[in-house]
């Protein structure tokens, strides 16, 4: 499985993956840039490229969020370079971090890898499967795909909020008042690492939390008044979550972020993902043709219709109404020509009251949703 992310998006991809349960390692390549996915029966199990062990997104992303000093990274580096080692073994050996500081740190970066790559409208990805692609990968995640794009659509449509808040790492903030013992580990973290006036940037240095996290964070404690915002930049740039660091050195400018409204009911849309598209495959019995071609050609359109279905329902839950046209789900980023061509022939009708819709191939009854409460 290969082709352009211009034509079939990361998250139909993803969806793929998951439905199909598949092994194997995803890599998607924009210009210099490189990220590796793997995955063990549909679920991200790691996002570490082994093959180019001096990039490893892990060690640089350990140090832009505070879990290591420039110099701890300085000394790992030089250790990678005569011993060729993992870093993780050698964060572990040298006591840097424990097991389970490693294992969060790992599934902190994975989210935040396939994040930064949801935006990716340019490159290629390949799909190379087989047990083989994970030989020798140690300390691996278990992140279910669902709640991998639930999150990433989450963080897409929370942005915006979270940068007029908090418009980058010039503004300053201090404590209202001394955080509440009762907040979980990641709040308080972040909250008590706040001692005096402090800009966002140096609280994003030693937080050792993803940055998304750490402005969400900031943004609730300043909501319920135990952070106060002291200073804001005059001018207000825009401001994106830093970029990933690519394979090879001098990667092409940071992707456009996602800018979506915020939704009534994105969640209940998207946990319900992957299980709409396994649906598609239980209709295999309809097709009864005795051309095994056209089989599969109705198969393969009625899967792809399943998931534009699916798709639909997430549009709906993110701008509150479904689209007007299959265009403008293509707009948003929540449908690629490729797949509406694998959908093809197709009708999509939607109801007056734009509270539900028919999907349909033309020669198919259409099926409709219920009414929208």
């Amino acid at each position: 499985m290969q082709g352009n992310l211009s034509e079939f998006r990361l998250a139909e991809i993803l969806q793929l993956v998951a439905v199909q349960q598949k092994t194997g390692l995803l890599r998607l390549t924009r210009g210099q840039q490189l990220v590796t996915f793997y995955f063990d029966h549909g679920l991200l199990v790691s996002s570490r490229d082994r093959r180019h062990a001096a990039y490893d997104p892990l060690l640089e992303y350990l140090t832009r969020v505070g879990y290591l000093q420039p110099e701890m990274a300085t000394f790992l580096r030089s250790k990678m370079e005569n011993s060729r080692e993992d870093v993780a073994e050698l964060l572990l050996g040298e006591r840097f971090l424990t097991e389970d500081e490693l294992l969060v740190a790992l599934e902190d970066l994975a989210q935040e890898q396939i994040y930064q790559t949801f935006s990716w409208r340019e490159g290629t990805y390949q799909f190379i499967g087989g047990e083989e692609a994970l030989a020798g990968l140690r300390y691996k995640v278990s992140l279910k795909i669902e709640s991998v794009l639930m999150e990433g659509a989450r963080r897409a449509d929370e942005w915006p909020r979270l940068r007029e808040k908090l418009p980058g790492p010039e503004v300053v903030v201090d404590l209202a008042r001394d955080p509440d013992t009762q907040e979980s580990d990641r709040v308080y973290r972040v909250l008590s690492q706040i001692q005096g006036l402090m800009r966002i940037g140096e609280l994003l240095q030693r937080a050792r939390l993803p940055e998304f996290d750490v402005y969400e964070i900031l943004a609730a404690a300043v909501e319920n008044g135990t952070v106060r915002i002291v200073e804001k930049p005059t001018i207000v740039p825009p401001i994106e979550p830093t970029e990933l660091r690519p394979a090879r050195p001098a990667g092409p400018a940071r992707p456009a972020m996602l800018s979506l409204p915020r939704p009534l009911g994105w969640s209940l849309a998207l946990g319900v993902s992957v299980l709409s598209a396994l649906a598609a495959w239980q209709i295999a019995p309809r097709f009864a043709n005795p051309s095994a071609h056209e089989t599969a050609r109705a198969l393969d359109a009625e899967q792809a219709r399943e998931m534009l279905r699916t798709n639909l329902e997430v549009y709906r839950a993110l701008h509150g109404r479904y689209p007007a046209s299959l265009t403008d789900l293509e707009n948003a980023s929540l449908a690629s020509p490729l797949l509406l061509q694998r959908a093809a022939p197709l009708r999509y009708t939607l109801s007056p009251d734009g509270r539900s819709f028919q999907l349909a191939g033309s020669a198919d009854i259409p099926t409709s949703t219920p009414a929208v409460r």
